[in-house]
């Protein structure tokens, strides 16, 4: 990744615009960020954070800190990068949360924090294509793009004050998280999770093949009937049931075909004796019908004459009541004519119907007129009365907008000096804030004080156990070196020479006293004794901390006591009140107003309102008089129009077109009844057409005599069931004679069907049969689901061996990747191996510029083993430091602060290395590093400066943070940051 150019404002201590531009500093590939301690060069560092991520690089950094003090509160704080990867070119833009002065009236709203993402053309590109402006969105896709999280990056792109030692001195297991991420080795663990899968699948399906074997062998031990099965003689098992199961199905088809035999034998014997026995009582039924048969042809012969009778009947039937019809209809006419007094037939009665429909139409849409016209005289009336009124409204309202601007002024007058008073609210909290602070101060003040004493007696009780402690060791020396001519003597041996004097005899050998000091028990006391001054100095500083922030404590307070800061709060508390009254009375004489505006609108409305109203009446008014004149002349035309068709003359029109109404339907209903007479004389001539054609087709003279042969209903029921009885019956006979088997038991001797005996011989075979079916089912069942069994474990056994062979190779690739201490002695995982590798690629790397940093004293060397004092799993990616000077391995956090420096300088340029140059990995253009220059001596210095220079080859950027004076003269590209008068710093670029 690298930093194209950084814009932010109101951000920390600087309060206007800054910009930098990153792609001109680091052309050389090393600029220096420089200025005094608290200046805000860490700023600068937090701002490239907070635009990538939304948090500063400070572990324990807030991000309350971001907005500017020294800048005008309405001036909206942001930060705003360009920044390039593999992926493109990108600007984000965040604004953190702040307070923000409300646009009306006093006081602050707090305004939430935003973010914008725009994938650009180029560096130079303003607008760019909007990705997201949501802050989770513009989160997911910078690790995306960038492919670090916050941790990560500040591990590796951005080393803070704090956080630039984390990865020599972290354990194997942040190691392996974060090369995994940088060097996108994921695919590993994801294969050996997949080949561990895998072998549980397998696993689970060799398991599953053995339980198959053991359920089939179980089945087929049972369908055979053997207690204790074995594969290898199953197939001897199903020979021998299926043999069994052959001679049994032999023996049933033997028993089956003798039974079939008897049966069919039974029931020949049983169908001839019933088919005798049909016979007889057929030719017993056929007689009786012979018998019977004059009377029904009598009855048939009846029943025909009746028939045809009855359709002359039917016919003649209709033509009477087609004249009553007649003859109902013709009298009906002329009682409705003479009733009606209507004297015209025909076309004439058609003419003068027309003739009164027309005058009825012509007339009738003037009734809704005639009705109206009462309405209308009282509309115009009413009209004249409304517009009086309106005028009188009108008066009214002018006078009360008169009086209104007047009212308005005084609730505006009012309002400004209310709010003139609660200007003060910002003051009057403010003055409420620093007196909690001077209480809380006092507070403190009192607590200090009483750490203080604590302190202080800590310090005496640490002083008096170290003096005690101390004098014990010196005690202790001082008898050890007393008694030390004991303690050589003890260790004399006949023959040995002294080691004071170097003489072969011992004339006189001294012995140690009975409680003369070891060397342990001195040891164990200087250990005490320099235990107890480390709690001395420890107290101490505690002492000169606490004495320290009483003094500033005292400083800031003076003479304040608490009668002073209740006088305060009473006065501050008065002032917000009153403060507070004012808003109060502002909001009100504001609503006031409002209320008062709107009253003022609705009254000018209402005026507007009146005088349209009063106009379009004024207007309307003679408009309606001309029309109601003209509509009562054309009404009286009406009444004169039909007067003539009318015998009385009627007063109005609506009763005149009543009575038209009543005159035509009564030639509506005259002309009706003329037509249904009409209709009925022709279905009389009709009817008795059907008469005349009807006694012709049946065969009678004349309708008297066809009515004479026409049957009742009983009689005729009665003489259709005695014929349909006979000839169902003989119908019945002839079919049950023409039977074959009928026939053929008229050739039948009766003595020679013995049925009985037939009847023996089929129950005994069926017995036998039914024996041998019994028998062969049951092998034959056995056989056929031994066998089926036998097939299914041939399966099951073939399914497990190939399951098993598969099995093998998936199980020890899986056991290899996930470490298994069985097939892989070193209990590295794929994963971890893969890493390993790659991490004695970044140590190499590091060590080559370790030996021209630190001229070859340290190396690094990695191990396989787990951390010193670790209890987690092997990792594979301990780190331990070589001393070459010592030629001894030492834990990395044994180094010294310059040392560290180093170390962890070139072990984040060898990860910047090894990450740039892997394919597939996260590019690390830029490097930013935010201590440690201070603790290295001139010499180291150079060296280190020269390595970062030389990084200028492989296009990568470096800026060191730092206010050393010396790195001024050695690096020319700088950005300088400096205090102003003002408070806040500004930022000058040197390219």
């Amino acid at each position: 990744m690298y930093l194209h150019r950084l814009e932010l404002r109101a951000i920390g201590p600087y309060p206007d615009l800054v910009s930098i531009d990153f792609a001109a500093l680091a052309a050389s590939g090393v600029f220096l960020l420089e200025g005094p301690t608290g200046s805000g060069k860490s700023t600068i560092i937090d701002a490239v954070v907070f635009a990538l991520y939304g948090g500063l690089a400070g572990a324990d950094a807030s991000n309350d800190r971001l907005h500017s003090q020294h800048a005008d509160p309405a001036v909206e704080p942001y930060v705003e990068l360009v920044f390039e990867t593999g992926a493109g070119v990108y600007r984000v833009r965040r604004t953190p949360q702040y307070d923000r002065p409300k646009q009306r009236g006093t006081g602050t709203v707090k305004q939430q924090a935003s973010a914008q993402l725009f994938r650009l053309a180029g560096p130079a590109d303003v607008a760019g294509e909007p990705m997201s402006s949501r802050i989770p969105e513009v989160g997911v896709e910078i690790a995306r793009i960038v492919g670090l999280d916050k941790a990560q990056f500040l591990q590796t792109v951005v080393l803070p004050q704090g956080e630039f030692a984390r990865f020599l001195r972290s354990p194997g297991e942040e190691r392996r998280k974060l090369l995994q991420s940088l060097f996108g080795t994921q695919v590993y663990d994801r294969t050996a999770d997949e080949l561990a899968a895998r072998r549980r699948a397998v696993q689970a399906e060799v398991d599953g093949a053995d339980a198959r074997v053991r359920d089939a062998l179980n089945r087929f031990a049972q369908a055979a009937g053997v207690d204790e099965p074995d594969e290898s003689g199953v197939q001897g098992t199903v020979a021998e049931l299926r043999a069994t199961a052959d001679a049994a199905e032999s023996a049933r088809a033997t028993a089956a075909r003798a039974a079939a035999a008897a049966a069919e034998h039974e029931q020949s014997v049983t169908a001839r004796a019933a088919a005798l026995d049909r016979r007889a009582a057929l030719l017993v039924r056929r007689a009786l019908l012979d018998e019977g048969a004059p009377a029904v042809d009598a009855a048939r012969t009846r029943l025909a004459l009746g028939e045809r009778a009855a359709r002359v009947a039917a016919v003649a039937d209709g033509l009477d009541a087609a004249r009553a019809r007649s003859d109902a209809a013709t009298a009906a006419a002329d009682a409705l004519r003479s009733g009606h007094g209507v004297t015209v037939h025909g076309e004439a009665l058609e003419r003068q119907r027309a003739t009164v429909a027309e005058c009825r139409a012509a007339v009738r849409h003037l009734i809704a007129v005639e009705d109206g016209i009462p309405g209308r005289r009282r509309a115009i009336k009413d009209a004249a009365v409304r517009g009086e009124q309106l005028t009188a409204r009108l008066a009214e309202l002018d006078a009360a907008l008169e009086s209104r601007p007047a009212e308005r002024a005084r609730i505006v007058e009012d309002a400004r000096a209310a709010a003139e008073l609660a200007a003060g609210a910002e003051a009057a909290r403010l003055e409420v804030d620093r007196v909690h602070r001077v209480r809380t101060d006092l507070v403190a003040r009192a607590e200090r004080e009483r750490r203080v004493r604590g302190a202080e007696q800590a310090v005496t009780s640490a002083r008096s156990a170290a003096h005690e402690l101390v004098r014990a060791e010196q005690q202790l020396r001082e008898r050890r070196i007393a008694g030390l001519a004991g303690e050589l003597g003890s260790a004399l041996a006949p023959g040995d020479p002294c080691p004071v004097c170097g003489a072969m005899e011992h004339p006189v050998v001294a012995t140690p006293q009975d409680d003369h000091p070891t060397t342990e028990s001195i040891d164990a006391a200087a250990s005490l004794a320099r235990r107890a001054e480390q709690d001395l100095g420890d107290a101490a500083t505690v002492l000169a901390v606490e004495r320290a922030e009483l003094e500033r404590l005292v400083q800031v307070l003076g003479d304040t006591d608490a009668a002073t800061v209740d006088a305060l709060a009473a006065a501050a508390d008065a002032r917000v009140a009153a403060v507070h009254d004012a808003s109060v009375r502002v909001r009100r004489l504001e609503q006031q107003r409002a209320a008062h505006d709107e009253q003022t609108r609705t009254l000018e409305r209402q005026r507007n309102e009146v005088d349209a109203e009063r106009a379009v009446l004024a207007g309307s008014a003679a408009a309606d008089t001309e029309r109601l004149e003209q509509d009562v002349t054309a009404v009286r035309g009406a009444v004169e129009r039909f007067a003539g068709h009318l015998d009385e003359a009627q007063g109005t029109l609506r009763a005149g077109v009543e009575q038209l109404d009543v005159l035509i339907a009564r030639l509506d209903a005259v002309a009706q009844a003329d037509d249904r007479a009409a209709v009925a004389a022709a279905a009389v001539r009709d009817r008795a057409d059907e008469v005349e054609r009807a006694l012709a087709e049946q065969e009678f003279d004349d309708v008297s005599a066809a009515r004479a042969g026409i049957l009742d209903r009983a009689d005729a029921e009665r003489l259709r069931d005695d014929v349909a009885r006979a000839d169902r019956e003989r119908a019945v006979v002839d079919a049950g004679l023409a039977e074959p088997a009928v026939i053929a038991a008229a050739e039948d001797d009766p003595a020679a069907l013995d049925l009985a005996a037939a009847r023996a011989a089929r129950d005994e075979t069926a017995a036998a049969a039914d024996a041998a079916t019994r028998v062969a089912t049951s092998a034959g069942d056995r056989a056929a689901a031994s066998e089926q069994c036998a097939a299914d474990l041939a399966l099951a056994i073939s399914a497990r061996d190939d399951t098993s062979a598969r099995s093998r190779a998936v199980v020890r690739l899986a056991d290899i990747a996930a470490g298994a201490p069985s097939v892989n002695p070193s209990g590295i995982t794929l994963g971890t191996y893969v890493l390993m590798r790659r991490f004695e690629d970044v140590v190499a790397a590091a060590n080559d510029r370790l030996r021209a940093m630190l001229a070859g004293r340290f190396t690094l060397e990695t191990s396989d083993e787990r951390e010193s004092g670790s209890r987690a799993r092997r990792t594979g990616l301990a780190l331990a430091v070589h001393d070459q000077s010592t030629d001894t391995v030492r834990d990395p956090r044994s180094l010294s602060g310059g040392e560290t420096f180093t170390v962890s300088l070139c072990l984040a340029l060898g990860l910047a290395d090894v990450v740039q140059a892997e394919a597939g990995g996260v590019s690390l253009g830029t490097l930013f590093v935010d201590e440690g220059f201070g603790t290295l001596d001139p010499e180291t210095l150079d060296d280190v400066i020269g390595q970062l220079s030389r990084l200028t080859a492989g296009g990568r950027q470096v800026g060191i943070v730092s206010h050393v004076e010396e790195l001024k003269q050695r690096i020319p590209e700088r950005i300088a940051v400096r205090r102003t008068a003002m408070g806040g710093s500004r930022v000058t670029t040197t390219v």
